[in-house]
């Protein structure tokens, strides 16, 4: 199972990421995909305000990548941003969209929790952008994900401990809801099988 965390720049998304992460301590079991645009962008040589569909394409590469060797799917997976969130910046920018994402296989992501952007910007090396942006992109990113049919839960703002629980009970809840539907599925088809006249043995 595939959970999204995505939102504009200094949102907060890799603080939940990583306190998602140290919970596993406690035996919750996540595996977490950092953030691959950060990545990029710290070793310097291709620069999303040098050339933004040279540094879209790498992300996207190195995403599918990340994404295609973490194949536990009883282990939920959390994702510092997903496919779609380059998508997004496609939009932003008014650039056009490659082909490939509408290649891409949105089904895999049971959620994409949107961290709605808190009351201040925080500007890093990293990050160039501003308040204004960010609210901006926040859009296009719900809706990058939204008119793809995954589930779009936002996230709003509050202390980082809050926001981590919020996202864990949600996760917790999927989970239940999801084992009693195979469970359930099961026992339908039991039912089906036995009352509908089973199969002679021989």
């Amino acid at each position: 199972m595939k959970f999204v965390i995505t939102g504009g720049p200094s949102v907060g998304k890799t603080t939940i990421v990583n306190g998602l992460q140290d919970l596993n301590g406690s035996g919750c079991g996540f595996k977490v995909v950092q953030e691959i645009a950060t990545a990029v962008i710290k070793e310097g040589k291709i620069l999303p305000w040098v050339d933004r569909q040279k540094f879209q394409a790498e992300v996207l590469r190195r995403q599918l990548s990340a994404e295609a060797s973490n194949l536990d799917f009883d282990c939920p997976l959390i994702l510092d941003r997903g496919l779609f969130d380059g998508e997004a910046y496609y939009i932003y920018d008014k650039l056009p969209i490659p082909p490939a994402f509408s290649t891409l296989d949105a089904s895999q992501y049971a959620i994409a929790f949107l961290i709605e952007p808190l009351d201040f910007f925080e500007e890093t090396d990293v990050r160039r952008e501003n308040l204004k942006f960010t609210r901006e992109i926040s859009v296009i990113l719900e809706h990058c994900y939204a008119s793809r049919n995954v589930k779009v839960v936002r996230i709003p703002a509050a202390p980082p401990k809050e926001r981590i629980d919020m996202v864990r009970s949600i996760i917790d809840e999927y989970q239940r809801t999801r084992a009693r539907s195979v469970e359930q599925a099961v026992h339908q088809a039991a039912h089906m099988f036995y009352h509908n006249g089973a199969p002679a043995l021989i």
